[in-house]
């Protein structure tokens, strides 16, 4: 489980002058030696920062030195070369031995000051040698209380000179006693030079939104505004909506109505009552079921504005009932939220707000506001709403409605996220309206589908007439025999006489997977019905769900109550997917084991302290695990026992003294209750972490102890950041051999895990939480989630659970999502999970690894008939390309597309050869 309070973390990282692949891009990042040094009036807060400086002729840089654990760790701080000829930072470490957090190779410097809330940008030259874990981390602590100051980040350095870059908005004070470190976890060597650390002006926030419509020539801002291009340009946000950690509204809620319309032909109609109103759900901390009254109908993507200037938003709106409440509001881009409740009458009347912008970007919000409030102290049940002819515009008061543009275009397809399966017509749409009453326009559409790769797979130029004052629907088809399977990316560019347009959306075709059950699934269940209905036809059929905690189900001793997890338990359920029920606590508050001095009081993690410690009574604590398992033992039939315990602070936490020893035991006691309620559940357990060192110790301890009996599976968690996959299989050897030492394999459940990208923030530069730090595009994120799952379902991986089953908000990011943009829009990660779920299923088992070469891996798994080899190349080195020469063989890629040629060049890329009839030996000797 990831630390959730951080998700208002800002950090980014970039690099430039470095080949794609190398390390994770962001869009609009300058090219080597354009970035400039710290401005006039900016402080640099490193001393030494270009490590010139060596007063004791020592050889080492003033101000800087090394840290970590002499006793693991050999590691040497010297001058060397720099980028320009120079001096810089030389950091080698020759001896490391994994184990306790001190365990790492260390440049660092003590009392670099930073304020809460302020912005900082750090920017520094690196390069390294034979870093044999690959990435390279950054961090400021607070080293009077050993806290994080709000910077955690890392980067995959080359061997040539790059400058990398890191914005981070401080989360406490640190005034003296912090420290600015760079570190790595293996041997190798990283040399550094002229490092700047800055604090920024407000005024220099390098956060900006990336979809941005111009104001230029433009009276109304809006596109779409009267919904006479369809819903394109349109999602909903909730105004109402308490913050948890699931998401919020990640669709337009509302239908379109062209029996009311107040400019053309359509509308927008939103109907609410406790019947149809959306609900929030997430399973975590505190459950979270909240029924949205004020779902407001938004603009997407933000409009530009001129700030200190005035401006009004208007819209037409009429409600099914005279008094209904309705809501204005304007976002603005880390600015203010102007709003205003109004009363609708049941005919059309136009509504207005006048404001004035503090920032340059926002959009509009308008529809039923059912929420109470003071100013809406006794609101209706339900609500009726039409909306139409919204209008943002430079004045103080609403001139007449028109059109953004004299003609207007959008694209749309019928299907949630615009998902199809394979097989299936792919139909799209195009729908054109001309506001211009006068005269007839000439219109070209340039339609365009590029694939997975980014090539073009499919072209049409369409060229119609759009008629005076008029909508004109274009319907377009891919040809039946096209081979789309994949991820695709429809772009529509409309000319009309000096107008020009352009719009694009994410579609995906893909094999809808069937089965019952699946080697995957999603840590914590998406909080809407739309993305768990595209989980499960991605083969993501197994929720991880968090709300059966102790403090839950049996707030005082001897009380047990499943309304409320119920809710939770069913709802993923009622879609079609398996429920992994995790009890993440060892304890409730009232069962607890913690001293008096540690309370529930304050905000989260806080308020979980109690709840980490080891029950104090083992009997109460087998009556809870009894309660449960035996009330969801026709729902539930596998258990997790505790979330990351030992090696995190949510359970048994190895700073209060507990170790793998005490976890077993409680597993023991946790397998035990769990079998008398229910003698067919089995049971999931372990520490979490997978690393070498400490870890593989808590795990030999907790396997002595009995855990490895008691548990029918092992669970551990992984966040590879920016690694390449192939890391992975070390690790999985030594803990399958620690098994075999106490006894013998139990399958491995990872049931957290998560690579991450995103190739069209909303927000740049890209924001992340560290450990979710973007890979360099959605390409490479897919090709590394296909190669770790393979190694891992090689070497004894039964269940892969990606983290998390979150979602952005409109003209919001949230890379923990992994899968998904707004609306359920894929990223190319869903359509690779969903042709490696129809590969890998439960019934593939590990044959054997193929000797392809030194530099290519090949996994082979039979499935009955079938057999699948899984191929690809790491590193650098160029691979020999292979032959196929059987004919039953067939060479399919990533996306599963049947390739025509006999023979292939291993990349990055992996490759699926699938054959069928076939024995192992002939199939691998058909692989030259």
């Amino acid at each position: 489980m990831r630390p959730w309070c951080a998700w208002t973390a800002t950090w980014i990282l970039t690099a430039t002058g470095i080949a794609v692949g190398q390390v994770a891009n962001l869009p609009h990042t300058a090219q080597v030696g354009n970035l400039p040094h710290a401005a006039a009036g900016q402080t640099n807060l490193v001393r030494n920062p270009s490590f010139e400086e060596d007063r004791e002729t020592r050889g080492v840089p003033d101000g800087w030195q090394t840290a970590g654990d002499s006793r693991q760790v050999t590691q040497t701080l010297s001058l060397d070369k720099g980028r320009d000829g120079k001096r810089c930072a030389r950091l080698s470490c020759t001896r490391f031995v994994a184990g306790s957090s001190a365990a790492h190779a260390m440049l660092c410097q003590m009392h670099v000051p930073v304020r809460r809330g302020a912005t900082y940008r750090i920017r520094f030259w690196a390069r390294a040698e034979d870093i044999a874990s690959d990435v390279v981390s950054l961090a400021l602590s607070d080293t009077s209380v050993w806290a994080d100051c709000g910077l955690q980040d890392s980067f995959v350095p080359t061997t040539e000179w790059a400058q990398y870059e890191s914005v981070f908005r401080a989360t406490r004070d640190c005034p003296k006693a912090s420290r600015f470190q760079i570190w790595f976890l293996a041997t190798g060597t990283l040399w550094l030079d002229d490092v700047e650390f800055v604090e920024l002006a407000a005024s220099e926030s390098p956060f900006q939104p990336a979809n941005v419509a111009a104001a230029s020539g433009r009276k109304n801002l809006i596109p779409n505004a009267s919904f006479e291009c369809g819903a394109d340009g349109w999602g909903s946000a909730e105004w109402d909506r308490t913050r948890h950690w699931g998401g919020p509204l990640n669709q337009l809620f509302g239908t379109l109505d062209e029996t009311a319309a107040i400019d053309g032909d359509t509308s927008l109609k939103i109907e609410l009552s406790p019947q149809t109103q959306p609900v929030s759900f997430f399973d975590y901390y505190d459950l979270h079921r909240m029924p949205v009254r004020a779902p407001l109908a938004g603009s997407l993507g933000f409009v530009e504005v001129e700030p200190g200037k005035p401006y009004t938003l208007s819209a037409f709106m009429k409600a099914k009932a005279p008094g209904t409440p309705a809501r204005l509001a304007v976002r603005s881009f880390h600015g203010g939220t102007p709003s205003k409740l109004v009363r609708l009458t049941t005919e059309w009347q136009r509504y207005s707000l006048s404001f004035t912008p503090q920032t340059r970007w926002c959009y509009v919000l308008a529809g039923p506001d059912l929420c109470p409030s003071q100013e809406n102290p006794s609101p209706p049940q339900t609500a009726t709403v039409w909306l139409d002819a919204v209008q943002l515009e430079r004045g103080e008061k609403p001139s007449e409605f028109t059109q953004r543009s004299p003609i207007e275009f959008g694209i749309a397809t019928e299907k949630p996220g615009n998902v199809f399966g394979s097989g299936e017509p792919v139909r799209s749409s195009v729908t054109l309206r001309s506001s211009d009453a006068t005269r007839t326009r000439d219109v070209k559409i340039d339609l365009q589908l590029t694939d997975f790769f980014d090539r073009e797979v499919w072209s049409r130029e369409v060229k119609a007439t759009a008629d005076a004052g008029k909508t004109l629907r274009i319907r377009a088809e891919l040809p039946p025999d096209f081979a789309r399977l994949g991820f695709l990316r429809l772009r529509a560019k409309l000319t009309s006489g000096d107008e020009t347009q352009e719009r694009s959306m994410r579609l995906a075709v893909i094999p809808v997977y069937r089965q019952k059950d699946s080697r995957f699934g999603v840590n914590h269940a998406y909080p809407w019905p739309h993305l768990l209905d595209l989980s499960r036809q991605a083969g993501l059929v197994w929720v991880r769900d968090w709300s059966l905690k102790w403090q839950e189900v049996e707030p005082e001793k001897g009380r047990f109550t499943f309304a409320e997890t119920d809710f939770q338990i069913d709802r993923p359920r009622g879609h079609g997917l398996q429920v992994l029920g995790l009890l993440p606590f060892p304890s409730s508050n009232w069962s607890s084991s913690a001293p008096a001095s540690v309370g529930t009081k304050g905000s989260y993690p806080q308020n979980r302290a109690r709840v980490a410690y080891a029950p104090r009574d083992p009997s109460e604590f087998e009556n809870y695990v009894e309660n449960t398992v035996s009330h969801y033992k026709d729902r539930i039939a596998w258990w997790q026992c505790f979330n990351e315990p030992l090696y995190t602070d949510y359970a048994l936490p190895r700073s209060r003294g507990y170790d793998g020893t005490t976890y077993g035991r409680l597993v023991v006691a946790f397998a035990r209750a769990a079998r008398r309620a229910d003698p067919q559940c089995r049971v999931l357990a372990g520490i979490g972490g997978l690393n070498d060192g400490q870890i593989l110790g808590d795990f030999d301890r907790f396997f002595a102890a009995g855990g490895l009996k008691a548990a029918d599976a092992i669970d551990i968690h992984h966040y590879p950041s920016l690694r390449p996959p192939e890391f992975l299989e070390g690790l999985l050897v030594k803990l399958n051999a620690l098994m075999e030492k106490h006894g013998g394999r139990k399958p491995i459940w990872m049931t957290e895990y998560g690579y991450y990208a995103d190739d069209e923030p909303q927000v740049v530069p890209l924001g992340h939480s560290g450990f979710n730090r973007p890979l360099p595009s959605e390409r490479v994120q897919a090709e590394y989630a296909v190669r770790w799952a393979t190694i891992a379902l090689a070497n004894g991986v039964d269940k892969v659970f990606y983290h998390a089953g979150t979602c952005p908000g409109i003209n919001a990011d949230n890379l923990e999502g992994v899968f998904y943009k707004y609306g359920g829009q894929p990223r190319k990660i869903y359509a690779a999970q969903a042709v490696m779920a129809s590969f890998l299923t439960p019934s593939a088992k590990f044959v054997k690894k193929l000797s392809l070469g030194p530099t290519v891996r090949g996994y082979l798994f039979r499935d009955g008939q079938r057999l699948v080899a899984v191929v690809w190349a790491s590193g650098s080195a160029k691979a020999a390309p292979i032959r196929v020469t059987e004919p039953k063989i067939a060479i399919q890629d990533l996306m599963g597309r049947a390739q025509p040629s006999r023979d292939f060049t291993p990349s990055g890329t992996p490759v699926y050869l699938v054959g069928e009839g076939l024995s192992d030996e002939a199939f691998e000797a058909a692989v030259k």
